[in-house]
């Protein structure tokens, strides 16, 4: 199995633990506690789910990858979390458990999202990469929900899981391990300023999207309609429509489709509050939590690669949306589940801010995209000097390393036969001592990784 087939069924693991072991959380504490009580203890894994998930890069510089007796250590106190709570003795002893457990699987997840990351952006569809990723982990849930008879069982096949994901991921680490190369390190003050700025487009997504989350449950807990657990396959299908949709010209149109999304969602919030269809309401929650899950999944792993600390950053959308997530919820339960007035000029004013700052970011792209832009191209000239290619030679030589079309293609583009495409080709060998056309391309990509200090 290929290394970006392992980190998609890994990230998909993950998807599936963490979604499970939450599930089975709340239903431990429901033996214990109130609705209310359940609600809050929920937002306490979350919040500490966070901490789990930024604080893995402190912890990756401090323990060695080869440190079995800490993975062990690691395992057996989640494992141990996974008991303590299933026997649901006491309200302390399953909150703490879930607690350390949450802290614990957040960790992994810092984890499992940056080796995801580097291994996904390897290739020229990342997004595609993910939602496959959360449409296999959404399906291994719907599965494990009908298909096992017992919750001890489930439980049991949680922390397998569980152990799977940690054990492959220290080995997919050990092995496969790259750095970050310096290039990837330039620009850090642009790219500090798009990461303030997705952590804050994210956050205020979550408040849509969660909001049309407590609307449908509101509605759902209050009525005789009975959601089940078939909608969430609705989840599967949007988060492999969303990988597919988000790779589209290299994301070129990513921001445009989810800001769509979140227009629906919005426009659903409001269709509810009047008392409109709450199936059409339900719908769109599950169609646009698949494109959401991998939209914040996506950009923050992109981003990670340019920023010093991509362990840091690479989970950073899952932390975000479990943050906001909890905020989310306490401002509903106090203000938006009495007043659905309040509630519908909230989720107004929340799609008025997305757009300010989707253009702020969108504006600040277009400067970080022009600027690496203009540093290609006067490294492209660089090279071009350095082997004396002719102008034809350049047109042809550029064609090669930024289409992915073939070489007939490539040829009715630049209005050229394939015999004449093939002599420049040769003409390059020959100046630059490589042999085809994939061995001129590997030798640019080469030559200005070496010029350019990565």
């Amino acid at each position: 199995m290929k290394t970006k087939e392992k980190a998609i069924g890994l990230l998909g693991l993950f998807f599936f633990v963490f979604l499970g072991l939450e599930y089975q959380f709340d239903n431990m504490m429901a033996y214990v506690t109130d609705a209310d009580g359940v609600v809050l203890a929920q937002s306490w894994i979350l919040g500490i789910s966070v901490l789990g998930l930024l604080s893995y890069a402190f912890w990756k510089k401090r323990i060695p990858k080869e440190a079995k007796v800490v993975s062990a250590a690691f395992l057996l106190t989640a494992l141990g979390c996974i008991y303590v709570m299933g026997r649901h003795a006491a309200y302390w002893s399953v909150l703490l458990s879930g607690i350390i457990l949450f802290y614990l699987l957040g960790c992994a997840g810092g984890m499992i999202h940056d080796l995801a990351a580097e291994k996904f952006l390897l290739g020229d569809r990342p997004a595609c990469c993910v939602g496959v990723s959360y449409a296999f982990g959404i399906f291994l849930q719907f599965l494990n929900h009908k298909a096992v008879p017992s919750v001890v069982l489930e439980q049991c096949i949680l922390a397998l899981f569980l152990v799977i994901s940690v054990y492959l991921a220290l080995k997919m680490d050990v092995d496969h391990g790259t750095e970050i190369s310096s290039e990837q390190k330039k620009g850090k003050s642009t790219a500090q300023n798009k990461g303030i700025l997705l952590v804050i487009l994210v956050a205020l997504m979550t408040f849509i999207f969660a909001s049309l989350d407590n609307t449908v449950t509101l509605v759902h807990a209050g009525g005789s309609i009975d959601i089940g657990q078939w909608p969430r396959l609705l989840l599967a299908c949007s988060g492999l429509a969303a990988g597919f949709l988000f790779d589209i010209k290299k994301g070129k149109y990513m921001q445009i489709l989810m800001y769509c999304v979140t227009l629906l969602s919005t426009t659903s919030i409001l269709v509810i509050c009047f008392g409109g269809s709450f199936l059409t309401g339900l719908v769109v929650f599950y169609l646009s939590a698949g494109f959401f899950s991998v939209y914040f999944t996506v950009v923050f792993m992109k981003l990670s690669r340019e920023m010093k600390e991509p362990g840091f950053w690479a989970p950073m959308g899952r932390a975000v949306n479990n943050a906001s997530s909890v905020i989310a919820a306490a401002v509903f339960a106090f203000f938006l589940k009495s007043d659905k007035l309040t509630g519908m000029f909230a989720a107004v004013l929340l799609f008025a801010f997305i757009s300010v700052v989707l253009y702020i970011y969108q504006e600040t792209e277009k400067v970080t995209d022009k600027g690496e832009l203009e540093e290609q191209e006067d490294r492209f000239l660089v090279f071009a000097r350095k082997f004396a290619l002719t102008e034809r030679e350049q047109e042809v030589l550029h064609m090669l390393i930024t289409s992915d079309d073939n070489v007939q293609q490539i040829a009715d583009e630049l209005a050229i036969s394939r015999a004449a495409l093939y002599r420049h080709i040769s003409n390059m060998n020959e100046k630059t001592h490589t042999k085809a056309r994939i061995g001129l391309i590997q030798f640019y990509f080469e030559w200005q990784n070496k010029n350019t200090g990565n």
